[in-house]
């Protein structure tokens, strides 16, 4: 099964939100906990997390909010979900070990069929932008 994670799964939809609403400038993240039933607190550790990686800008006060720091076009879903995953985003099997050894390696056939495809998905999420993401058909 492919998951992401809850923190990844909030900066995809704050970061397509954010790109929605591009021309519109500022949005607050309590418009975007509410359209979405997020919590508030974990969506803005998110932002925090993505704001350090220079994928969103903030500005604080009453008129305040989030924006992106680039045009969704040229902004990659790759940069948006590398922001918290350090290891392979694909866990399908225990080929993606924390230690990077499977222990099934000897017999199992699946391991590389699994490495294989995770590259794959990476180049592929890599090269989409966050608008074609948007608009994936």
């Amino acid at each position: 099964m492919v998951r992401f994670s809850r923190r990844e799964d909030y900066a995809v939809i704050l970061v397509t939100t954010l790109a929605e609403h591009y021309s519109r400038g500022l949005i607050s993240l309590s418009e975007v906990a509410k359209s979405y039933k997020l919590s508030l607190l974990f969506l803005r550790n998110v932002a925090n997390d993505l704001r350090n990686k220079s994928i969103v800008k903030a500005v604080e006060g009453k008129k305040g909010g989030y924006k992106l720091s680039k045009n969704p076009k040229d902004l990659k879903m790759g940069e948006v979900l590398k922001a918290f995953s350090t290891e392979a985003l694909l866990s399908c099997c225990s080929a993606f070990s924390v230690k990077g050894k499977c222990p099934q390696e000897g017999f199992c056939r699946t391991g590389y069929i699994w490495r294989k495809l995770n590259r794959e998905f990476l180049e592929r999420i890599s090269s989409l932008s966050v608008l074609d993401f948007m608009h994936y058909k």
